[in-house]
Order: C-alpha cells, then sequence, then structure tokens
C-alpha cells in the first residue's frame, strides 16, 4: 500500500503545483520591456536663438524640467522597466546634423547588451519660442502680461537588438499662454511655472504615444458587448472617446525578411468607464470579431463628439433674444433712472 500511497500523494502535489506552473509561464510571457531614457538634447539652432533673445536660462529650465518629467511619465504608464545608464556622450546641444547620427556604431554599442535594454529612447527639443507682450497703462501705474511658450520636442526609439532606428518616433508641438491682467507694472513679471507645465504636458503626451506606438492598448476581456481595455487615464482614455478595434496580423516580407502588422478594423466601442489602469468600453455597431487581444487606438476624443453632436445655429430665424440682462433698458427695471 505505501508504493501506491506515495504514487498518490505525488500526483495530489502535481495538481496543487499545475497553478504555481502556469502563473510562471503567464509571468514571463508578460515581462516588461527594459527601457533606456538617454540625455535630453538640444538642436543647435534652438540654442542659438535662445543665446540671441537672452533666454539660455527659459531654455535650460524647459530642458531639465522635460528630461525628469518624462522618467516619471514613463514609469507612471507602467508598461515599461526602466533603467538608469550614463551616457558617455553627456549632455548639451546637439552637435550632428540629422536624426541618422544619433544611432551610430559607439552609441548604439552602450544599449546593446546591457541590463537586457530593448528599446533606446533618445529625447530631443527641436523647438522652443518664449515671446511676451506687456501693455502698460501709466495712468494707473498697471499693466498687462500675454506670454507665449512654444515647445517642440521628439524621442527618437532605436531598438537595441537590431540597432536601427525606428521610423515612426513620438514628435510634438506645444503651446502654452500665460496672461496677467492690470497688475502692479513694478511686480509684473514672467513665471517659472508656466514653463514647468509646458514641459509636464510635453512629457505625459510623448510618454502616451511611445506607449500607444510600442505597447498599443489591447482588449483582455470580452463579455456580450462589454470589453475591458488595459489602458485607462494615464494613456489618455477618457469617458466617451469613441475608439476602433483592429484585428492584428504579424506579415512577413518574403524578400526583405521584414516583418509588418496588418491590422484590420472589426468594430467600434464607446469608453463607458475608465479608471487609471483599465477602461471600459461598450461596442457601437456592428461586431466583426471583436476578442480578446485585439489592438484597440483612440478615433475621437470625448470633447470632440461633444462638439459634433451639437447642432449648429439656425441662421434663418431671427435673432428675437435681448442682449444683456433682463432689465437693463434704462428706466424699466424695478430702480428707475435718477438724474442728476
Amino acid at each position: 500500500m505505501k508504493p501506491v500511497v506515495r504514487h498518490f500523494s505525488a500526483v495530489i502535489i502535481a495538481l496543487l503545483l499545475m497553478p504555481l506552473l502556469v502563473l510562471a509561464a503567464e509571468l514571463s510571457k508578460g515581462e516588461k520591456d527594459t527601457i533606456f531614457i538617454g540625455v535630453l538634447k538640444i538642436q543647435p539652432a534652438v540654442n542659438e536663438r535662445a543665446i540671441q533673445k537672452n533666454q539660455l536660462s527659459e531654455l535650460k529650465l524647459v530642458s531639465d524640467s522635460l528630461q525628469s518629467q518624462l522618467i516619471s511619465a514613463l514609469n507612471a504608464t507602467r508598461v515599461f522597466q526602466l533603467v538608469e545608464q550614463e551616457q558617455k556622450t553627456g549632455s548639451g546641444p546637439v552637435t550632428d546634423s540629422g536624426p541618422s547620427a544619433d544611432v551610430d556604431a559607439e552609441k548604439t554599442a552602450q544599449f546593446e547588451g546591457s541590463a537586457g535594454v530593448r528599446f533606446a529612447f533618445l529625447p530631443q527639443i527641436d523647438g522652443f519660442e518664449d515671446t511676451s507682450e506687456v501693455v502698460e497703462y501709466k495712468a494707473t501705474g498697471r499693466a498687462s502680461l500675454h506670454r507665449r511658450l512654444f515647445l517642440s520636442a521628439v524621442v527618437q526609439i532605436v531598438d537595441t537588438e537590431s540597432g536601427a532606428l525606428l521610423a515612426d518616433s513620438p514628435s510634438l508641438q506645444l503651446v502654452r499662454i500665460e496672461e496677467k491682467d492690470h497688475v502692479r507694472a513694478s511686480a509684473l513679471s514672467v513665471s517659472d511655472e508656466a514653463v514647468v507645465a509646458l514641459a509636464k504636458e510635453m512629457a505625459k503626451k510623448l510618454a502616451q504615444e511611445a506607449v500607444a506606438l510600442l505597447r498599443p492598448a489591447k482588449v483582455l476581456a470580452v463579455t456580450a458587448r462589454q470589453l475591458l481595455i488595459n489602458r485607462g487615464s494615464e494613456a489618455g482614455f477618457s469617458k466617451g472617446d469613441l475608439v476602433e478595434v483592429y484585428s492584428v496580423q504579424l506579415v512577413e516580407d518574403e524578400d526583405t525578411g521584414e516583418h509588418f502588422r496588418n491590422e484590420v478594423p472589426v468594430g467600434e466601442a464607446r469608453i463607458s468607464r475608465i479608471e487609471k489602469s483599465q477602461s471600459y468600453a461598450t461596442i457601437s455597431g456592428d461586431d466583426s470579431g471583436i476578442t480578446k487581444g485585439c489592438v484597440v487606438r483612440l478615433v475621437k476624443t470625448a470633447s470632440s463628439r461633444a462638439a459634433e453632436a451639437e447642432p449648429p445655429p439656425d441662421v434663418t430665424l431671427p435673432a428675437f433674444e435681448t442682449k444683456g440682462d433682463a432689465g437693463s433698458t434704462p428706466g424699466a427695471s424695478e430702480k428707475p433712472l435718477k438724474w442728476k
């Protein structure tokens, strides 16, 4: 009986360990890609323009802030594993003539085989403007400020396995306006908060574009006409957004051996509930095969859909509305006019 008992015990232990083995396989399959974030570069023309306009301090502030904010934004996506690594080329303005110079053999060698880095992110500032208009009111000793901040940035992504620069790179141009009205002229000045806020917004959007490029949102589960998506508000989704769902097929070019993604639209859905790291969407219209693993891409934001739904004013009807508040006609209110 003892051998039978031992055999039975071994079977029981194997059955108990099976879920753990499956879980271990799933964890290894779902490991995050490790990325390296290079030192942010500034294009020479941008640096020279800042020198001419005496705005080097503003340029340095936005570059330093964008560097730190980009690291935080990419880390907050929970999609990549970040590693710290010093870049041999150091910081400062860019001295090369184009994107290809950033992916030379010496620089690529820094990433290959180091800490299992899968992608190298190389951020650059290729445009920055800080213009201000001041209107002074000498009679009152006050002044108004209208400041326009413009920032353009790109993140070149290197595939460290092949050493190639990806054809698509997250690239954005943002504008931020700072206004101060009727401030004491002696106290009127521009603020660093606007520059930091612009850098933070840029970092967040660049991180979202990088995630959408390398690790697009996917359908985790389909229940009736409800979808569970593995991205939420941190990825830029909002309640009411319209998304399109694609079935993805990897296709190899027999001539070059290069792989392509064939994305076939299989339906649309509307985001009905949103959380930080996940969202729920309701299928709208036809379902041509939405299943687990399909890619989800944003089509229209909730705000743009609301603007389209609002009917335009009918210009053929006469405008009977009276301008201003009711009772604004002189002498028509409870307080008649008093003549002095």
